[in-house]
């Protein structure tokens, strides 16, 4: 049986959150039958199978577990990778969301073009912080990815995506080699990646600033010994963004999203 479209989700402490983000799947607007497999990685050794809602008929749900705990969400994916059989790949997070025809049209840009983008609105306590796109609203280059320090999740063809890196941000890394290959990317318009803001996300981790630095630094050295001189350039414009932030977190006692939000808009 051909399969259209695999959709990796890591999962880590996830009982409270995987629900809703798979049941943002189930009830996309989607009026073509295509075949879709959900690859869910267990880096907890959690057993989810009972915390799963039941999904649609054209929507298959795989579990897979990896080799250790807290491995990491760039092994996850790979995990997911290696194991996927759809002819496009999908990327969402245990706790995050999908608007409602993102898939529809994220799978038909991403036919077109080989690879799709969407905005990343960010929600805290299901209120919204900020909206987060390209310079130029209707597409997404290499250059706004050093000048917008968020996520951005890729529909892609899974003949050009590579392996996640093991280290922080790499799913930033993996979006920065794919837009070096292209320069920039149609993003799909009026629906977006819901980023939920958690209590225990990794933002909010002690010392998070410093290890997203050390992990930006590692991407900057890399792409730089392999002449990717545009990569090796956003790493370092992120690098000051992050010593910005530092800045400000000092002063603000508030976390890393509300300090985009307020840049944004001030």
């Amino acid at each position: 049986m051909k399969i259209n479209v695999s959709i990796i989700i890591p999962v880590y402490k996830a009982e409270n959150t995987l629900k809703k983000a798979l049941n943002s799947i189930k009830n996309q607007n989607i009026n073509f039958e295509k075949k879709i497999e959900i690859l869910l990685v267990i880096d907890d050794g959690k057993n989810y199978k009972n915390k799963v809602p039941k999904m649609n008929k054209n929507m298959t749900l795989r579990f897979f577990k990896t080799n250790g705990i807290k491995t990491g969400p760039g092994n996850a994916r790979n995990l997911g990778l290696s194991k996927a059989k759809g002819e496009y790949i999908g990327f969402l997070d245990a706790d995050d969301e999908w608007s409602e025809n993102y898939l529809k049209k994220m799978y038909e840009l991403a036919k077109r073009n080989g690879l799709s983008f969407a905005p990343t609105r960010v929600y805290k306590n299901n209120e919204l912080i900020g909206e987060f796109k390209g310079k130029n609203k209707k597409y997404l280059s290499i250059n706004d990815i050093g000048k917008i320090p968020c996520s951005f999740h890729p529909f892609v063809k899974r003949s050009l995506i590579n392996k996640f890196e093991n280290y922080r941000s790499q799913d930033v890394y993996n979006t920065a080699i794919l837009l070096n290959k292209k320069n920039k990317v149609k993003m799909i318009q009026n629906e977006y990646y819901k980023l939920n803001i958690q209590k225990e996300s990794v933002t909010k981790e002690k010392g998070f600033s410093i290890k997203i630095d050390q992990a930006y630094k590692k991407y900057q050295i890399k792409s730089l010994k392999m002449k990717n001189l545009k990569i090796s350039k956003i790493f370092a414009l992120r690098r000051i963004k992050n010593k910005k932030y530092i800045e400000w977190e000092e002063k603000n006692k508030k976390g890393f999203y509300e300090y985009l939000s307020e840049e944004k808009n001030g």
